[in-house]
């Protein structure tokens, strides 16, 4: 598979354990030479962001969870100074133009639906990763 050369580290929020595996297995599929860390709630996201010394190189992270959802998460890591240039990408089940557009005027880097089917997910994810790499390398 084809190797993101820039990303090296993933972040995956979402509080369904199920959703959490499948990312983990499409990921890796993608590309299994990157680091993947997995948080089931929008609190451990944020405290394993502002812990940890090494930053991710892109965050998913699921619209709707308890107590702090997607857009919630999205807004807190825009507004820290250390967090902001991380690009978040949004995954949600819902179909509704308003949460994309919140998400996006919020400063997620991408809205994403999700998809029925894993190979619909596998290229969403593949597209963004692709497109982060070209952002920074200054194709975009």
């Amino acid at each position: 598979m084809k190797s993101f050369y820039s990303i090296k580290h993933v972040y995956y929020a979402d509080d369904d354990p199920d959703d959490r595996f499948l990312f983990q297995e499409v990921l890796s599929e993608i590309d299994a030479s990157l680091q993947l860390t997995l948080v089931d709630s929008g609190h451990a996201l944020l405290d394993t962001l502002c812990t940890k010394s090494t930053l991710p190189d892109v965050v998913f992270l699921d619209w709707n969870m308890p107590v702090k959802n997607g857009l919630q998460c999205l807004l807190e890591i825009k507004q820290n100074q250390r967090l902001k240039t991380i690009p978040v990408v949004i995954i949600s089940t819902s179909s509704e133009n308003s949460i994309s557009r919140e998400t996006l005027e919020g400063g997620a880097f991408r809205y994403i639906q999700k998809p029925v089917y894993v190979a619909q997910l596998k290229t969403l994810i593949q597209e963004c990763l692709q497109n982060i790499v070209a952002l920074r390398q200054g194709e975009c």
